[in-house]
C-alpha cells in the first residue's frame, strides 16, 4: 500500500512538472528558440518554431519578421515577401521589416517598389545605414546614378566600416564611367574584408577599363579563389 501511494505522488508530481512546462511555453519563448535556430542555421527547425508561435499569436511583428528572413535564406522569395509585408503591417515603423522587404522586391526585379521601402525604413530609421546603401543600389538599377552616390555617402558617413557602401559606390561610379574613383572605393572595401569576391570582381572590371589587363586578371582569379 505504502508503495502504490509512493507512485501515485510520483506520478502526480510529474503531471504538475509537465502541465508547469507546458504552460511556460509561449509565443515569445518559441521566438526566442527559433532565433537561435535561425542564426545557427538550422531553418526549417526555426521555421517550425516560429510557425507554431504565430498560430498562438499571428499578430506578433517581430515573428513575421523572423519568419520572412528564414524563407529569404531559403531562397522562398514570394513567401518571404508576404512574411515581410505582414511584419511592415503589423508595425510600420519596423525599419528592419522594410529593409527587408525591399531586398526582396530587389531580387524580383521590383526596383520601384523596393525604392520604395527602402525610403520607409530610412523614415523609420534615418541611421539605418544598410537601407541607404540598399536605396543606393535600387537607384542604380533604375540609372539614377548620381542618387546612388549620394545614397551610398549618407551609408559611408553613418558607418564607415559597412563594406556594402563602398562596394554599391563603386559599382555607381563605374556605371558612370568613372573607373579610377571606383577603384578607390573597391580598395577601401577591400582594406576592410581582403577577401571579398563582390569587390575583387567589381575592381578586376574596372581595372580592365583603364587598361590594366595584368591586374585585372590577378585581382578576377582572387575572386573565383575567394568565391569558393
Amino acid at each position: 500500500m505504502k508503495i502504490a501511494i509512493v507512485l501515485m505522488m510520483l506520478f502526480i508530481i510529474c503531471d504538475c512538472h509537465l502541465a508547469q512546462e507546458a504552460a511556460e511555453v509561449t509565443p515569445s519563448t518559441l521566438i526566442a528558440n527559433a532565433t537561435e535556430l535561425f542564426e545557427a542555421k538550422d531553418y526549417m527547425q526555426a521555421l517550425n518554431l516560429t510557425d507554431a508561435a504565430l498560430k498562438m499569436n499571428g499578430s506578433m511583428d517581430q515573428a513575421w519578421l523572423l519568419r520572412g528572413k528564414i524563407l529569404l535564406s531559403l531562397g522562398m522569395l514570394t513567401d518571404a515577401y508576404v512574411s515581410f509585408d505582414r511584419a511592415t503591417s503589423l508595425n510600420s515603423l519596423d525599419a528592419e521589416a522594410w529593409n527587408f522587404k525591399g531586398i526582396v522586391l530587389t531580387a524580383m526585379r521590383k526596383q520601384n517598389e523596393s525604392l520604395q521601402c527602402f525610403e520607409a525604413a530610412i523614415q523609420a530609421d534615418p541611421q539605418n545605414y544598410e537601407a541607404w546603401s540598399n536605396k543606393g543600389l535600387a537607384l542604380v538599377g533604375l540609372g539614377k546614378l548620381e542618387e546612388a552616390v549620394s545614397a551610398f555617402d549618407r551609408a559611408i558617413v553613418i558607418n564607415q566600416m559597412y563594406t556594402g557602401a563602398w562596394i554599391g559606390k563603386g559599382i555607381a561610379l563605374y556605371y558612370m564611367k568613372r573607373y579610377n574613383e571606383a577603384i578607390m572605393m573597391y580598395d577601401r572595401a577591400l582594406q576592410l574584408d581582403p577577401t571579398n569576391p563582390v569587390a575583387l570582381y567589381n575592381k578586376g572590371l574596372a581595372l580592365r577599363e583603364v587598361g590594366r589587363d595584368r591586374e585585372a586578371e590577378e585581382v578576377f582569379r582572387a575572386a573565383e579563389a575567394y568565391r569558393g
